[in-house]
């Protein structure tokens, strides 16, 4: 008797190698020819607003997510965690706080360049580009640098594995979301926290960790200290040992598209397309009992 395939772990491996083909492909365009077309390294403009100006900003944008987490809770958490144990993190649970975080922080962003326009009104891109073109122009860039990701990641589950091996560290737990999507749960609310991931995620953390916080630390230091440590700040936001350093590289190579393309949409698109992927291969893995979850 022939054994079954594993259909989920074939697609991934097709997946993987239809990446890594094109990512050579990408690469050989690169080095060909294709870097001349690409902007001044110093294209972005800075935000100079200063450090007063910036921290209000920030603490405007925390104060708008601590209340509306605790003010929209009281009236969305007993209907949304009736029945469960207290402190599980259920699907609807986490629409909440995603859409509970990330709406806030992009309400302050609008408001303050609509109410305070000579501070906080500045230009966020070099070039025009529409959606469209943005998309075109982010396939060979995600192409390209998804492997540097996949490698910073290797390297540091495995230099995490000696940590843990020697006894310098606990074992480690991936992202509460990731647990949660390997938990199943309502459909309308996995399908919610896909869309959270795909779509309003890249957006709002775009705009404010490239357009906003890089910038302004693109005004205070070099352009490489910069991107470190939005990338830092980035990485932090997500609190989880095991994927802060893939995250931090992932947030200098966002800085990075913004900065060689000039404008915030390829960004937007690279991360979305990230999320996109990751997703993908979590939800196979999950089919494939071959593939470690």
């Amino acid at each position: 008797m022939e054994p079954e395939v594993d259909a989920p772990l074939v697609l991934a491996s097709l997946i993987i190698l239809g990446i890594l083909a094109g990512s050579v492909v990408a690469w050989i365009r690169h080095f060909r020819g294709s870097r001349n077309a690409n902007l001044p390294e110093d294209s972005i403009p800075a935000w100079p607003i200063g450090w007063v100006n910036f921290g209000i900003f920030i603490s405007v944008m925390v104060i708008a997510v601590f209340a509306i987490q605790n003010i929209a809770g009281l009236f969305v958490l007993p209907l949304i965690s009736e029945g469960e144990p207290e402190a599980t993190l259920t699907p609807w649970l986490a629409v909440f706080a995603v859409v509970s975080l990330q709406l806030p922080m992009l309400a302050v962003f609008y408001g303050a360049r609509r109410f305070y326009p000579r501070h906080f009104a500045g230009r966020l891109n070099y070039t025009k580009l529409p959606t469209g073109a943005a998309f075109l122009k982010t396939i060979p860039l995600f192409l390209m640098l998804l492997p540097v990701i996949w490698a910073a990641s290797l390297i540091w589950t495995g230099i995490l594995s000696i940590f843990e091996a020697a006894g310098m560290i606990d074992e480690l737990a991936p992202q509460q979301l990731i647990t949660l999507f390997q938990g199943g749960g309502d459909p309308l609310a996995i399908a919610l926290l896909v869309i959270c991931a795909v779509v309003m995620a890249p957006i709002v953390e775009e705009v404010i960790f490239r357009g906003c916080i890089y910038r302004f630390l693109k005004s205070q230091s070099s352009l490489l200290t910069a991107q470190i440590i939005s990338g830092c700040v980035f990485a932090s936001m997500h609190a989880n040992l095991l994927s802060f350093v893939p995250l931090v590289v992932v947030g200098v190579v966002l800085a990075r598209v913004y900065e060689k393309t000039g404008h915030l949409m390829v960004a937007i698109w690279f991360h979305a397309f990230f999320n996109a992927f990751s997703l993908l291969m979590l939800f196979l893995s999950i089919q494939s009992d071959a593939i470690p979850q």
